[in-house]
């Protein structure tokens, strides 16, 4: 499977669009549809079981002014946690500690309340897309946040998609700016069968690779699933 960059796979999807000049379809045009189809497919390949690209995040936090501490700032562009699809673990310690003092957050539906004077950010949720921690009233914190990452913004044409998608990721954008513009004639239909014929191929082939490697003898632990390594480094 190749490893295609942004520019890549907007000069695909305007080939697909029968405009490789790009007189038609900028890559100006085309980046923000691809940044959207990138999204649903990391989703697909999730739901497949797939693994996604894993991502280490080390910031400080302030003492908190509020309960629960929301962490939706750091998702902002430029921050540590832009390309954050969903937590994995949580770490804290008081800053100013050694890394030897990283203590695990507990992963909870709901957080318990915390005395004022409470210190670190002992429990963590992850609802409706945003991280919540405990408060650290009585000292400024800094967290180790593992989570599955996005890829690299597609805003960067030398950026790399992940590895195996990127041919899916053209096609599923030319099949929605093609939508977008009345179908284009018989060029709609048959963009949405080979989408679909190409997914279904996609979703086969990772079922049979999990199906070989979950073959075991009696009493041997499984193993992790299937994985699609990530072209480029998967930390940010």
């Amino acid at each position: 499977m190749a490893i295609l960059t942004v520019g890549g796979v907007i000069a695909r999807v305007q080939a697909l669009l029968d405009d490789p000049a790009g007189a038609r379809f900028s890559a100006d045009y085309l980046r923000p549809y691809v940044d959207q189809e990138n999204e649903e497919l990391q989703i697909m390949l999730e739901r497949l079981g797939v693994q996604q690209e894993e991502a280490i995040a080390i910031f400080n936090i302030p003492v908190a002014t509020a309960a629960p501490n929301d962490l939706t700032p750091y998702f902002a562009p430029g921050q540590p946690l832009q390309y954050l699809m969903r937590p994995k673990r949580l770490d804290w310690k008081i800053q100013g500690q050694p890394d030897t003092a990283f203590a695990q957050s507990q992963n909870v539906n709901e957080l318990n309340d915390v005395i004022q004077g409470n210190i670190g950010c002992q429990q963590y949720r992850w609802a409706g897309g945003a991280i919540q921690t405990t408060p650290s009233w009585g000292a400024a914190c800094t967290l180790r946040v593992y989570f599955w990452a996005l890829s690299q913004t597609v805003y960067d044409s030398a950026a790399q998609v992940m590895r195996g998608i990127g041919s899916l990721l053209a096609l599923q954008t030319a099949c929605f700016v093609c939508a977008l513009n009345n179908g284009m004639g018989k060029l709609g239909p048959k963009l949405d069968k080979n989408l679909s014929r190409n997914k279904q191929n996609f979703t086969n082939l990772i079922v049979m690779q999990g199906q070989a490697e979950n073959k075991f003898p009696r009493g041997t632990k499984r193993g992790s699933g299937v994985t699609l390594t990530a072209g480029g480094s998967p930390y940010f």
